[in-house]
């Protein structure tokens, strides 16, 4: 970290037959100094598939669910257009994304904007589409599987899938820091990793936090190392924690089978198969499970090698250049208990390698901002002409807010100042920190605007 000097704070657990290692390292927030510990939550995001996935298998072992049944008929009266073959798509596609269904607007309110409520949720199952570039059968990896399941799931059994991770695994194995509601880690004042970025000016907080409006059943988790812990346990003991059987066998064999074939490569893992929230493929010459997550200001690495009865977690609060000192910190404790001489250089190795990106990155960041400080503002009218709410049937509510002789954009839980853009009439706002798009604003007053290729009426 020190070497990086491009990150706030740092979670690690390794569970082992031959011992077990937690620890946090860094701070939850650069601006107050509080130190990380092994008891201080972070968004895990992505990672929370893994999660999901295991409470409904294990819900099908006892006979609860059946991931065959088709959507169609679980229940019968979700307003699913018929082109999405809701008659043929099973649950077993959503949770292993094979099941040739987007819906973004779904994935969209759920994971940015917070704009949702279930009865929203229910009716914005009528926007499902059919995948073009990838049909029922075909891998495409998505959030909105794993939405979808949990939307009919919560709608079924008259609880949502939070109150299911928490019944299922968090408070039967003993977790202390775990939930998928953020407002139950910040009322009990929970050590929390705040997000950050770093930049060419240091390392600073993000604005955009998550709140139970953003946290999702595809990416809707915070959890400790300690409770790292108990999660891989759970895994790698096929079910038990602390020699306690927390969850049928059979449930957690499941999520071990490979459902999709893959042919992929990601941060320097190959992947080849997709099972119930896991990701199957080689490290090095073994077998390994993994699953990770990113979002502004986090990212997680999971993973475990059931062979050998090992597997590390690696949690920081930042997804910018330290992103995949995760990633090394796991090859490392592979490496490192496999007795692979070569450990300790192919560790520092990736170190020296994240050091090289970081330089480039800052670069990049440089000579963008450099440019973005060049552009005039191109609106034809004052500031407060373009003041008022947008809306769009499936994607929600953008309010632009005159502020001086700009405007600021306020959507759901994001908001930004604009900054010029390019062309008349435009704006460049970014919502998602360092991910930037343009509005353009169309008709008279005006009467509309584009925001990622879809037109908001003014209200």
């Amino acid at each position: 970290m020190q070497r990086l000097a491009a990150l706030a704070g740092l979670a690690v657990a390794v569970y082992s037959r031959d011992g077990v290692y937690t620890r946090g390292f860094g701070v939850t927030d650069v601006s107050t100094g509080e130190r990380a510990d092994a008891n201080t939550a972070f968004y895990i995001a992505s990672s929370t598939k893994p999660l999901t996935a295991l409470v409904l298998s294990a819900m099908a072992v006892r006979g609860e669910i059946d991931l065959s049944a088709t959507l169609a008929a679980f229940p019968p009266d979700a307003p699913f257009p018929p082109a999405v073959r809701a008659d043929t798509v099973t649950f077993r596609h959503l949770l292993a994304h094979t099941s040739g269904i987007a819906c973004d607007p779904i994935a969209f309110r759920l994971a940015y904007s917070g704009q949702h409520n279930p009865d929203q949720l229910w009716r914005l199952l009528a926007a499902s589409d059919v995948e073009a570039k990838a049909p029922l059968g075909t891998f495409n990896y998505t959030n909105t599987g794993y939405n979808i399941a949990t939307i009919l799931t919560d709608r079924h059994f008259g609880q949502p899938w939070q109150d299911m991770l928490d019944r299922e695994i968090f408070r039967p194995t003993g977790m202390q820091h775990a939930t998928a509601r953020m407002s139950r880690a910040r009322h009990g004042r929970w050590s929390i990793a705040e997000p950050h970025t770093a930049s060419p000016d240091g390392v600073t907080k993000l604005y955009l936090e998550k709140t139970d409006q953003t946290m999702h059943s595809a990416g809707g988790a915070v959890m400790s190392a300690n409770d790292a812990l108990r999660w891989l346990e759970l895994m790698i003991e096929t079910g038990a924690v602390g020699g306690r059987q927390i969850l049928p066998a059979a449930s957690i064999l499941a999520t071990r089978t490979p459902i999709a074939t893959l042919n992929e490569k990601y941060a320097g893992y190959t992947r080849e198969a997709y099972g119930l929230g896991w990701y199957h493929g080689p490290y090095r010459d073994e077998r390994m499970l993994h699953h990770f997550g990113g979002f502004p200001g986090a990212r997680a690495h999971v993973s475990y090698i059931p062979a050998r009865r090992i597997g590390v977690a690696a949690f920081v609060n930042d997804s910018s250049v330290a992103a995949q000192l995760t990633d090394a910190v796991a090859n490392y404790v592979y490496d490192r208990t496999a007795g692979r001489k070569d450990a300790l250089t192919a560790f520092n190795m990736k170190i020296d390698d994240l050091i090289a990106r970081r330089d480039r990155f800052f670069t990049r960041v440089t000579l963008e901002r450099a440019e973005r400080a060049k552009r005039v503002w191109n609106l034809t009218r004052p500031s407060i002409d373009y003041a008022g709410s947008y809306e769009n049937e499936n994607y929600g509510c953008i309010e632009l807010v005159a502020e001086g002789d700009g405007l600021r954009a306020n959507y759901g839980v994001m908001h930004a100042s604009a900054e010029p853009y390019t062309k008349p009439d435009t704006l460049y706002v970014e919502l998602m920190p360092s991910s930037g798009d343009s509005i353009v604003f169309e008709g008279a007053g005006p009467s509309a605007l584009r925001y990622n290729t879809d037109t908001y009426r003014r209200v």
